[in-house]
């Protein structure tokens, strides 16, 4: 057996390593263009992929254990959630009370669309109205009328007229409550009817339960997310192929207009916001999460192939949830969640 002197290996062999390299991903994909593999199964994982041990991955997740200070802060949370608003008197508004107000907005003195109500219930710091309004509420005393000189964002897209204008409302505050948070006795369990459960300790017991369920949930995620990303730092890749590539980006792109469009914002803000980068190069942003996922797309499927991991047409008709869903997605989205449940499963875990 002959053995290559790496002293010996000159810069035309690496070249001639290379178009090897290239040749066999041409081959693999039966000569397809780059812009044709759009998804894993239409590729070979593994021309794209040189896999790091991914067997006994060293990840910190924390423990899924729900310790007792762990449970008396989520019942703490969960009575402040359940608390009740009382109506006071001999005092002015505060940060977290709900009141009671009418008022009229104006531009230029004449009221406008939408910018008035009557007998309207506000938590105070909701954030339901424009910046300052709430703001301008806290400290009004009960029968008190109030001007607050405002200014709408830009751009205000429920009302674009209304963008960057400064406009008056005027605020007539009628009643204020403060929220009271129940006390944890027998008795308030006991009214909120679950079965098997009457008690503060059953309660207890009950709350543990339920948040033990949710943690042991999220370890199994921070535990598959942790490995996949090690794995990553332990892989070497090629470049995805462009029509793999191009399809993520189509989709990040199209979630990204959507969810801007939710939280009123340009699409460049939102991605600047998301993933970083400047708002007005989000596209250069998003092509390259998309190579990002399509390199751990491949990875995983990589993962798959060792594995002898699959998705069978039952397991892919038992996932259709409609008619227009595009079944190879959804075929390599079951892949790769198949191939992340068993890095995560054969991961060593240590407490962070």
């Amino acid at each position: 057996m002959k053995i290559f002197n790496r002293k010996k290996l000159t810069a035309f062999t690496f070249a001639m390593l290379a178009i090897a390299m290239l040749a066999g991903v041409c081959t693999a994909c039966g000569g397809k263009n780059p812009d044709e593999l759009k998804y894993v199964t239409d590729l070979k994982a593994q021309d794209y992929v040189i896999l790091g041990e991914y067997k006994g991955i060293e990840v910190a997740v924390a423990s899924p254990e729900v310790s007792d200070e762990y449970l008396e802060g989520a019942l703490s949370y969960m009575m402040m959630e359940n608390a009740e608003y009382v109506p006071v008197t001999g005092r002015s508004v505060e940060n977290g009370d709900k009141v009671t107000i009418d008022f009229e907005g104006k531009q230029d003195g004449v009221a406008f669309a939408g910018g008035t109500g009557n007998g309207y219930e506000l938590i105070i710091g909701s954030g339901q109205f424009i910046d300052g309004f709430e703001d301008g509420v806290v400290g009004m005393e009960i029968g008190e009328t109030r001007d607050l000189d405002l200014k709408f964002p830009d751009p205000y897209k429920q009302n674009p007229d209304l963008s960057g204008t400064p406009v008056v409302f005027t605020v007539t505050l009628y009643e204020i409550s403060e929220p009271k948070t129940p006390e944890l006795t027998d008795e308030y369990v006991a009214g909120l009817g679950l079965t098997d459960c009457s008690t503060v300790e059953e309660y207890k017991e009950y709350v543990r339960e339920r948040l033990t369920e949710q943690r042991q949930a999220d370890f199994e995620v921070e535990r598959e997310n942790a490995a996949v990303e090690a794995l990553e730092s332990a892989s070497r890749f090629e470049e995805p192929p462009s029509g793999m590539v191009n399809r993520i980006f189509g989709i990040l792109t199209s979630n990204a207009s959507a969810y801007a469009g939710m939280y009123q914002m340009e699409v460049g803000d939102y991605v600047a916001n998301v993933y970083g980068g400047a708002a007005e190069e989000y596209q250069d942003t998003l092509r390259e999460q998309a190579k990002i996922i399509a390199r751990r797309y491949i990875m995983l499927a990589a993962v798959a192939g060792e594995e002898g991991l699959k998705v069978s047409d039952e397991e892919l008709e038992e996932n259709v949830t409609g008619d227009n869903i595009d079944k190879e997605a959804l075929r390599e989205s079951l892949l790769v969640q198949k191939a992340a449940k068993f890095l995560g499963e054969n991961a060593s875990v240590s407490e962070p």
